[in-house]
């Protein structure tokens, strides 16, 4: 990989014309222009906004979020529609820089065709925690692999004349809390993990905008941090843009414009009006504020978007389709093969099956403000239907429920709908609920619908164009997403007399009746002290005063007071389920209650009523109602949706069952486990069918050991956006050979993870510790000695390669280190060759990433790779942080080349 440089693109930082236009302009404007200019706005057609200043010329920023995809507010404009790219974190696995450059122009051209300016992204927030909701949107664990892939997007997206936002400056690594969290993080993990990929970027780029973090380091908000705004970013680095906050993260006027933010956004809580009296009061000089207006017009005007007109102009839709789908193609990560079972033979299937909620759809996808709405859409369904032709018969079953924000609920999986009988619909599955749009259930409802089941995470999640469920899932009115009440009313009707736990896991208050006898009285409002925020311990443990639990019938200990050991969670689940607010801090976990009651088994089922309110102090647009019915039933029982589906797969040539996870913004996954009953699906599935193959859609690392034995073939798909279908087609039928890495590691269990107590993660009484220093994704499970279920860097294809004959020469101030890969298959197929490096420094990584290639090789042939390393580049190859400063590493070395972080294949020795 060659050494980034400065790209074109930061011609603009010293230019004089550049610096003679901004200071003409500075001159002609009023201090109520700046105020404007620095202030952005909530605009329902663009979202970040800053409104032109017509006067001078001064055209309006108008920002798209993504970053999978460009997202148009305004449902006039391409009827709200652009391509929806594979999610950052599988063109990540890809390990392909070109088609970043590639996925980047399509982000630069589509920003500007739909009228934009301002593209809000890469991302570059480390994966740390295996839960994170929102590490789809970056590209993992890895500071190199972050920089490198954003680096090469920002320079594509630029050259169209669009100012690209890197986010989200810093250490803005996980959901939970995330709008007021404290990172307590020393300076080293700080330099050498989280703020490198920023510093790279922003040495090899001109990238024009930075964004704030919500979250605070080492008690400091993000956004009026002046040792991170003003002397990291822009003394030690040169930074020459601007920096905006995120979506309500700007904390104060004074202190945030002193240290070094530019632009609140949106809607002038701290600017505006506060930011023209702290200007005319001195305590903000009025040289501060024209060097923020100038930050911003440099780089307009630098970067051409000052003299360029908005406009909506043809998205070149067709053409980008295929940078879409050859991004998806080697993104997808061969897990398992066992036997050979991929690629499988089309012309030795007569009969295939197709498994899975949304494998008729593409709508597996991250949620939050990156939600695209996808240009066109091609299914896992439609994809094999496709390759296979006509002749061949391709069937179809949903398998399981649909995923909704309820699964990052805690608790067991909700009661399946095929064991629910609406009521007044008694060969309707589900429940009746109807909705009123007060805690109190008064007047008349305002709206009636059936609900697959009794689950609900409204609030942020039901922002309009924000979640990401399953099309099956009801979409439901915006008025339900804060203060709402919801009455469900069923019959359930169960396969066997037995004992069945049922739980309960809420925010607000519930009341549980069955065959009209009341069997819970359940409120929770939150732990009884609020203490910043409420961590892990407090969440679950405690009870305000007025918190109500009635067990009304059968033994006290069996019907109250179960906690999370004993509704099915695991250890690391133990912490509440991480959440936040976007621009506004969210409210209090939910809790969960346990309680067995002996059902028998009858024609007509039991009769279920449950009223639930969305009464806590906390609720609102942002926390809405959060309500789950879960259950663990007797040994044995199996849901409809899961004997369909082993009817059909039985006795087909193949059976590709798809799972997926839900993940967005606002909230992490509770943990590693597929959610809504896909494990079991897959185990049922697989024990009739020995040609199962499992296509595993997230944006992270997934829990695999309870399911996988019977499995032979895993492919890990991430979010591959639009064309899915058509890439994972040409993967299962060989036409092409799958080349994906994973850019993170997975756990084997969420308790084999690396956080040994909750101050690591989620963080207690507002703070959140990184006690483990470096050793985070891959490094971790070194230093600690930890077995991944699949290694950082670890994808199979479907043909194998041998490395020979490495040389290492050290000379003219470069590390040179050359090897030979061969193609040892009988196919075609590309390898990541990775270079590590093990530094002999006091408290380095065993092993970190210096450096990878991908090659491309026919069968038997060989290619001869080499890596050039230069000890000082601005990636910091061989240099650990030490005493306020890079040190460069002296004496011997350690390089390791291999397929991944655990499959090393060569390595020798360098001395520095």
């Amino acid at each position: 990989m060659p050494e980034p440089t400065h790209s074109r693109t930061g011609d603009w930082r010293d230019s004089p014309a550049v610096q003679d236009r901004v200071q003409t302009l500075l001159a002609s404007m009023s201090l109520e222009e700046k105020i404007e200019l620095v202030t952005g706005d909530l605009n329902h057609d663009f979202g970040f906004y800053s409104a032109p200043i017509d006067r001078l010329g001064i055209p309006p920023l108008t920002m798209a979020d993504g970053p999978p995809g460009i997202r148009i507010n305004n449902g006039a404009v391409h009827g709200g529609k652009a391509t929806a790219l594979p999610a950052p974190i599988a063109l990540a696995a890809t390990w392909n820089i070109d088609l970043a450059r590639r996925y980047g122009h399509v982000l630069g051209h589509e920003t500007r065709a739909s009228g934009h300016n301002v593209f809000l992204g890469p991302a570059v927030d480390i994966a740390r925690v295996p839960l994170g909701g929102r590490q789809f949107e970056s590209s993992g664990e890895d500071p190199l692999v972050n920089s490198r892939v954003a680096s090469a997007q920002i320079d594509a997206i630029q050259s169209h004349q669009v100012l690209a936002c890197l986010k989200h400056y810093a250490v803005n690594n996980q959901e939970y809390e995330r709008s007021s969290v404290d990172v307590v993080v020393d300076e080293r993990t700080l330099r050498e993990l989280y703020l490198r990929p920023f510093e790279v970027v922003c040495r090899a780029t001109g990238v024009a905008s930075m964004m704030g973090a919500f979250n605070r380091i080492n008690g400091t908000y993000a956004c009026e941090h002046p040792t991170l705004l003003t002397k990291v970013l822009r003394e030690e680095w040169g930074f020459r843009g601007w920096v905006m906050s995120d979506y309500g993260a700007t904390h104060s006027t004074v202190p945030s414009a002193l240290a070094g933010l530019d632009q609140e956004q949106p809607s002038g809580v701290f600017y505006a009006e506060a930011l023209r009296r702290a200007v005319e009061g001195g305590d903000v000089p009025r040289a501060t504020l024209d060097e923020m207006c100038a930050r911003i017009l440099r780089t307009v005007i630098g970067l051409g978007v000052f003299d360029r007109p908005l406009e909506v102009s043809s998205m070149q839709l067709a053409e980008h389709r295929e940078v879409a789908l050859a991004v998806a193609e080697q993104a997808v990560v061969l897990l398992k093969n066992d036997g050979a079972l991929l690629p499988c033979d089309p012309q030795g299937v007569r009969r295939a099956v197709v498994i899975g909620c949304d494998a008729d759809s593409a709508a597996a996808a991250g949620g939050g403000s990156g939600k695209i709405k996808p240009a066109f859409e091609v299914s896992l369904l439609e994809g094999i239907r496709q390759r296979l032709g006509a002749d061949v018969q391709v069937d179809y079953c949903q398998g399981n429920d649909p995923v909704s924000a309820a699964d990052l609920l805690p608790g067991n999986e909700s009661v399946p709908s095929c064991f629910l009988r609406a009521d007044d619909a008694p060969d309707t599955p589900g429940l009746r609920a109807e909705f009123w749009t007060n805690t109190d259930f008064v007047g008349d409802p305002f709206t009636r619908c059936v609900m697959p089941q009794a689950a609900l995470n409204l609030g942020f999640f039901n922002f309009p164009g924000f979640g990401a469920a399953s099309p099956r899932y009801p979409a439901l009115p915006f008025e339900l997403t804060g203060r709402i009440s919801v009455r469900f009313s069923s019959r359930i009707v169960v396969p066997v007399e037995g004992e069945y736990r049922l739980s309960v896991t809420l925010l607000g208050s519930a009341k549980i009746w069955l065959d009209d006898q009341l069997v819970l009285d359940f409120r929770y409002h939150g732990p009884a002290r609020s203490g910043g925020g409420g961590g892990a311990s407090g969440a679950w443990a405690g009870f305000a005063d007025d918190d109500v639990r009635v067990p009304p019938i059968g033994d006290e200990a069996q019907a109250v007071g179960q906690r999370a050991a004993d509704v099915g969670l695991n250890a690391a689940a133990v912490a509440p389920p991480p959440m936040a607010g976007s621009g506004g801090e969210a409210g209090p976990a939910p809790d969960v209650t346990s309680f067995s009651l002996h059902l028998d088994k009858r024609p007509t089922g039991h009769s279920l009523r449950i009223d639930y309110a969305a009464d806590a102090p906390a609720q609102s647009h942002l926390t809405g109602a959060q309500f789950r019915l879960g259950w663990v039933p007797p040994r044995g029982v199996v849901s409809q949706h899961i004997e369909e589906a082993v009817a059909k797969a039985r006795g087909a040539d193949l059976a590709v069952v798809a799972v997926r996870c839900y993940e967005s913004e606002h909230m992490d996954r509770p943990d590693l486990r597929l959610p809504n009953g896909q494990a079991a699906l897959i185990r049922a599935v697989a024990a009739v069918n020995p040609n199962t193959v499992v296509v595993a859609m997230s944006g992270g690392p997934v829990e695999t050991l309870s399911w996988e034995q019977d499995v032979r073939a895993i492919l890990h798909a991430w979010y591959l956006g639009q064309e899915q279908g058509r890439a994972l087609a040409a993967l299962l039928f060989g036409d092409i050979a799958p080349s994906g890495k994973l850019p993170l590691t997975f756990p084997r269990s969420d308790a084999e993870g690396l956080f040994r107590s909750a101050v690591q993660y989620p963080g207690i009484a507002g703070r959140v510790v990184y006690e483990e220093g470096l050793q985070v994704g891959y490094r971790g499970f070194d230093a600690r000695g930890i077995a991944p279920r699949f290694a950082f860097g670890h994808g199979l294809s479907y043909t194998t390669f041998e490395y020979h004959g490495l040389e290492i020469v050290s000379a003219d101030g470069l590390v040179t280190v050359s090897c030979t890969i061969a193609n040892s298959g009988s196919r075609a197929g590309m390898e990541t060759a990775q270079l590590y490096v093990g530094l002999s420094t006091d408290g380095a990584a065993a092993r970190q990433l210096i450096d990878w290639q991908k090659v491309a090789l026919e069968p038997g042939e060989r290619g001869r790779i080499t890596f050039r390393i230069d000890p000082r580049s601005i990636e910091h190859p061989f240099s650990t942080w030490h005493d306020g400063r890079w040190q460069l590493a002296r004496g011997p070395a350690t390089l390791f080349v291999g397929a991944s972080s655990r499959d090393i294949r060569l390595e020798g020795t360098v001395t520095l």
